[in-house]
């Protein structure tokens, strides 16, 4: 039976969650309920909201714990705020080697930052790559020219030794530009997080390999139900050693999580 991990997901408090009928805090039973309710074995979540204050260190605290907890099924994103320098670098150390969380995620909302700043963000970059933790960069949205996929390749040029996750597909307004920035940058992945188009999702397997996709959920923003039957049932173009390794391995090899 396929293992299946949600690669983006959302851990911490907002209120607008309430409007959607949800708890105003979504803490890790949370997660794990939900997660068994949907037949998903693990996932990876970061605080929501951007641009929060404190640095996000409540949510911090949650996933941390949260992590802790139930270390074979969830994981946790850090998530910083480049324009504090140093004390960003120290802070990514902090979650990252002392709480025990497993990779990076950066939005260009949180701190009002462009991902091709290289003065802002190399110092972080190299703290990455000393870590050997994977980052997740948003790319697309309503935002798209201040976070692209040909700025994440750019960057996964410079850093050959790590791994970068681009966000969302770049969808919208910059997905057209995916396979390309990731055929330049082989050291990148992508995930799927809220992209229901399936002509995004099939054209992006076809030009790079089903090895190079995640499934990512978006959850709470988008239904963790939704994202696994996507692959499972609607996109018949996939193999079943595609659909297995977007479902679950690609996460197991990028993590080293748990089989």
């Amino acid at each position: 039976m396929t293992k299946i991990y949600d690669a983006h997901g959302y851990l911490g408090a907002n209120p607008e969650f309430t409007s959607y009928g949800l708890p105003e805090i979504l803490d890790g039973d949370w997660w794990i309920n939900t997660m068994d309710a949907c037949g998903v074995t693990g996932a990876l979540v970061a605080p929501p909201g951007a641009g929060a204050n404190q640095d996000f260190r409540p949510d911090l605290e949650r996933i941390a714990r949260a992590v802790k907890e139930h270390p074979d099924r969830l994981f946790g994103y850090a998530r910083i705020k480049p324009r504090k320098g140093p004390k960003a670098i120290d802070d990514l150390r902090y979650w990252i080697e002392e709480r025990g969380l497993h990779a990076l995620k950066m939005n260009t909302l949180d701190d009002d930052y462009r991902f091709d700043d290289r003065r802002l963000l190399d110092p972080i970059l190299q703290t990455v790559d000393s870590l050997r933790v994977p980052t997740l960069f948003h790319t697309g949205d309503t935002h798209a020219q201040t976070c692209t996929p040909n700025m994440v390749a750019d960057i996964a040029a410079d850093f050959p030794n790590s791994t970068f996750i681009i966000g969302h597909m770049g969808y919208p307004n910059s997905d057209q530009e995916l396979a390309d920035a990731m055929l330049r940058a082989p050291n990148t992945v992508t995930e799927s997080a809220s992209v229901f188009r399936r002509i995004v999702v099939q054209r992006t397997v076809e030009a790079v390999g089903a090895q190079r996709i995640l499934m990512g959920s978006n959850s709470p923003y988008s239904p963790l139900e939704l994202a696994p039957p996507m692959f499972q049932h609607h996109m018949p173009a996939l193999s079943q050693t595609e659909r297995d390794a977007i479902l679950g391995s690609n996460f197991i090899h990028l993590l080293g999580a748990s089989t």
